[in-house]
C-alpha cells in the first residue's frame, strides 16, 4: 500500500487534513517548552476538543498526549546527543514537568536513562567521527 493511499484511507475516515495537521505539528514544535493541552490542539484543528481526540488518534496512531510525550522524548534525544546542557536544562526546555517526569518518559520510551543515552552518544561519535544517527540509537545497544 503506497503513502498516498494509505493517507487516502486515513482521511477518508475522518483523519485530519494536511494542511491542519501540519498546523497542529508546527504548534507542538513552537510551543514545546510550555503546557499543551488538547483544547489548545483542538482550537487550532478548528475541532471540539472530543472530536479532535479521536481525529488525531486516527491520523497519528496515538492520542495527542502519547504524541507529544515522544516529541519531548525525541527533542531530549537530539539535545543530549547535541548539547552539553544539563538534563534540568533539556527537561525545562522541552516541556517536562520536572527532571524526574523527563527520565521516566524517556526511559519507558527509549528503553535506557537519559544519562546512559548520552554516554552512548559521546562513545559512539568517538568512535565514528560523529556520524551518529539519533533514530538509530535504541537499536546499537
Amino acid at each position: 500500500m503506497s503513502a498516498g493511499h494509505h493517507f487516502a484511507v486515513q482521511y477518508a475516515r475522518g483523519g485530519l487534513p494536511p494542511c491542519v495537521r501540519r498546523r497542529v505539528h508546527d504548534y507542538i514544535a513552537a510551543h514545546l517548552d510550555q503546557k499543551i493541552t488538547n483544547g489548545a490542539l483542538a482550537q487550532i484543528a478548528g475541532l471540539s476538543t472530543a472530536h479532535f481526540g479521536a481525529v488525531f488518534k486516527q491520523t497519528e496512531g496515538m492520542s495527542p498526549h502519547c504524541y507529544v510525550l515522544q516529541y519531548r522524548v525525541r527533542r531530549t534525544q537530539q539535545l543530549l546527543a547535541s548539547t552539553e546542557m544539563s538534563l534540568a536544562e533539556i527537561a525545562d526546555a522541552v516541556g517536562f514537568s520536572n527532571q524526574s517526569h523527563c527520565i521516566q518518559s524517556f526511559r519507558k520510551i527509549i528503553g535506557v536513562t537519559p544519562g546512559d543515552y548520552r554516554c552512548y552518544c559521546l562513545q559512539d561519535s568517538v568512535h565514528s567521527d560523529g556520524a551518529f544517527e539519533v533514530s538509530q540509537a535504541p537499536q546499537q545497544f
